[in-house]
């Protein structure tokens, strides 16, 4: 599925969404039609028909106009073949009179306790499988057609934090066996390839990883591991095909998790999952996700999630799907319990950037089991709490300047940062033994160092450079993007032929997707980057990369040959550190260590400045800047018409901040506070505090 429409055509008419063949019907995109905060309703053994409805009540006063539930399997078909739906029926009819839309999260993959395969739900059982396939679809059928025309209803999750568990099963195997030929067409070709000599593609097998064999054999374990993504892709389009048998052109949605890690290694594909669906959304639990930020980063960590969230949806609306609500004690990986700053900040942003739906995890605890009491936005029996008030006063602003935030889309970036799925699933087998994710970090460093110069950026993926779509940016950042396919790299070529600007770090462009190498960094790349490298020198500490105190180095003295021109730096012995080379209309940038890894580790206003240059050229006429603020002040930018509106959250002590409109902007609004502005006046945020800067028509 691709979307050829901005999201405004999105949400104006259903007959403008492009979709499948298998959805004739356009979608009902009601729950996209504006910007909604919900929660996940968690249907607690204990509820009655009065405590749901009553917790409705409440939600609704807080604001919520989405309630996302679980509808599992074993609830409603506890002993095979007796299906009863009393409960959810409950839910449904009192989101409907509460005017809150139903988020339904499908659970066909966790088979109910009668079939004894699974041990609890949550299991992310494979659809393949012949001995449960035929029983999802029953229950899908009865899900699906019970709800479908329910004035309740909003969109159905096609699966929660899609994911399948690993397992030597003769259907997956005989799924492997089928990708295999698909892709090598002959045995013959496999063999070739492989270092295991086989007869037959069903002879394949699930390879021995390196992490339990050492060496072993690199191509299978690629395969492998590409193969589990595009596995979980058919997954979730078969789910789409049998919600749309009985629901045709239902709006369909779903949540991958893990943003923060190396997702393609762990089978998820956030650039193949977002074709089985209408929209993405994406699981941000800083108790689980932000292991490698401190508290104070959590606005980075979360703008980061945010941002690859929106790039991998676009141009479809997208979500955030699970927000962490309240406290975890026992779960997550470090205890934590959001402030009512940190959830102001968090929905402010996500609205900023455009988010149509924030979704809490979740409404009220759960009473038993995993999780229990941990996690909610609201008190047990839906009591108030410092979040819900947080919450019930946002909403009440969005509510207030619906008109503009209805149609409202973030500021084109001129700026993209390539999410490179062939370093991530390389990484992943060459990798194993390196005690950190350094490709994801890199990443998040790069973006870390935007973020911070208040510089909007997209995410594209292989498959988005090699059509073409990075000509639509004036900068491309390559960050430890050790691994591009020659399509990857004659794609970068062409860009910088045309006059953009490419900025790489370490070791770009010194494998192939294969892991195939014939000469050093930046290998193909070389005539756009003007020299290959003589060395590289591993270092076991922080350098200084250039010749002074800048502790920029990381990982890798990368040796540029001696009097490469135009360097940018020079360290010891004046050999250039960094350069920059004219290459057709554009130029290529090039840092000789892992300095976007070294700027994540350890911050520094220099570092810093070396990644952000390129994109700061490029923004600097954006028609709505950020013109004076410190580093720890988030900022987004939005437009709706011809009004524009600046949202700043300030994970830092107390600022100052100047916000630059376009001239013809005469007079502003904070919306929180209410204060009447003159444009590009200055602004003081609180320590930890959030305004909304919104121009007037």
């Amino acid at each position: 599925m691709k979307f050829h429409m901005t999201r405004r055509h999105f949400l104006a008419g259903a007959g403008s969404v492009a979709v499948p063949a298998l959805a004739e019907t356009p979608p009902n995109t009601e729950i996209l039609s504006k910007v909604r905060i919900g929660a996940e309703f968690f249907l607690n053994r204990a509820e009655t028909r009065d405590s749901v409805f009553l917790h409705f009540r409440e939600m609704a006063g807080t604001g919520l106009t989405v309630a996302r539930i679980f509808t599992l399997w074993d609830q409603v078909e506890h002993e095979q073949g007796k299906w009863d739906f009393t409960r959810y029926d409950w839910i449904y009819d009192a989101a409907a009179r509460h005017g809150i839309l139903i988020a339904n999260t499908l659970c066909s993959e966790d088979p109910p306790g009668w079939m004894g395969t699974a041990p609890f739900y949550h299991a992310w059982r494979d659809l393949s499988n012949p001995a449960l396939r035929p029983y999802s679809e029953i229950y899908l059928e009865k899900v699906v057609n019970r709800y479908r025309n329910h004035p309740g209803h909003g969109v159905w999750l096609l699966q929660n934090e899609p994911g399948i568990k690993e397992t030597r099963e003769p259907y997956l195997l005989s799924a492997f066996a089928r990708w295999l030929e698909k892709k090598y067409g002959t045995v013959g070709k496999l063999n070739a390839a492989w270092y295991k000599q086989l007869s037959r593609f069903e002879d394949a097998g699930i390879p021995e990883e390196s992490r339990t064999a050492g060496w072993a054999d690199y191509a299978s374990n690629l395969d492998w591991r590409r193969f589990r993504c595009d596995h979980l892709q058919d997954q979730l389009l078969w789910l789409r095909a049998q919600v749309n048998r009985h629901h045709p052109g239902a709006l369909t949605h779903c949540n991958p998790p893990g943003l923060t890690g190396n997702m393609p290694a762990s089978g998820r594909d956030m650039w193949k999952l977002k074709q089985a669906v209408h929209y993405l959304g994406a699981s941000m639990h800083a108790s689980w996700h932000f292991g490698m930020f401190p508290r104070k980063d959590f606005g980075v960590a979360y703008g980061y999630c945010c941002d690859l969230t929106r790039s991998a949806s676009a141009p479809a609306p997208w979500w955030v799907t699970e927000l962490q609500a309240g406290p975890t004690v026992f779960t997550g990986s470090r205890p934590l319990n959001p402030t009512a700053a940190e959830i102001t900040r968090w929905l402010w942003d996500g609205f900023g950037n455009g988010a149509r739906g924030i979704v809490f995890w979740l409404w009220h605890p759960r009473t038993e089991g995993n999780e229990a009491g941990e996690w909610a936005l609201a008190g047990a029996n839906g009591e108030d709490t410092e979040r819900t008030r947080a919450t019930r006063e946002v909403a009440r602003i969005i509510r207030r300047h619906e008109d503009f935030f209805a149609s409202a889309e973030p500021l084109p970036a001129a700026s993209a940062i390539l999410y490179d799925r062939d370093a991530m699933l390389l990484y992943a087998v060459d990798g194993w033994r390196r005690p950190a994710d350094e490709i994801t970090h890199s990443l998040m460093g790069c973006y870390k160092a935007l973020h911070r110069k208040h510089l909007p950026v997209d995410f594209i993926d292989a498959s988005e450079l090699e059509s073409g779509k990075a000509g639509k940016y004036r900068v491309l950042y390559l960050p430890y993007c050790y691994a591009l396919s020659a399509k990857s790299a004659a794609a970068i070529r062409a860009f910088v032929e045309q006059g953009g600007t490419v900025w790489a770090d370490g070791l770009v462009a010194w494998k192939d997707e294969e892991g195939k190498t014939r000469q050093l960094p930046p290998g193909p790349l070389s005539d756009v980057f003007g020299f290959t490298l003589e060395d590289i020198q591993p270092e076991g500490d922080p350098f200084a990369l250039a010749d002074g105190n800048d502790n920029a180095g990381e990982l890798w003295r990368c040796l540029i040959p001696a009097g490469t021109p135009s360097a940018l730096l020079k360290g010891a012995g004046g050999r250039p550190a960094a350069v920059r080379h004219g290459f057709g209309k554009g130029q290529a940038i090039y840092y000789g260590t892992a300095l976007t890894l070294a700027h994540l580790r350890r911050e520094t206003a220099e570092i810093a400045d070396w990644i952000a240059a390129p994109a700061m050229a490029a923004s600097y006429s954006m028609p709505v800047r950020l013109i004076e603020g410190p580093g720890h002040v988030a900022f987004r930018a939005l437009r709706s018409g011809g009004r524009f509106a600046a949202v700043l959250n300030n994970w830092g002590p107390a600022a100052d901040v100047s916000v630059r409109f376009p001239a013809s902007v005469r007079s502003a609004i904070e919306i929180i506070s209410g204060d009447r502005l003159t444009p590009g006046a200055r602004v003081r945020l609180a320590e930890g505090g959030s305004a909304v800067i919104l121009t007037n028509a």
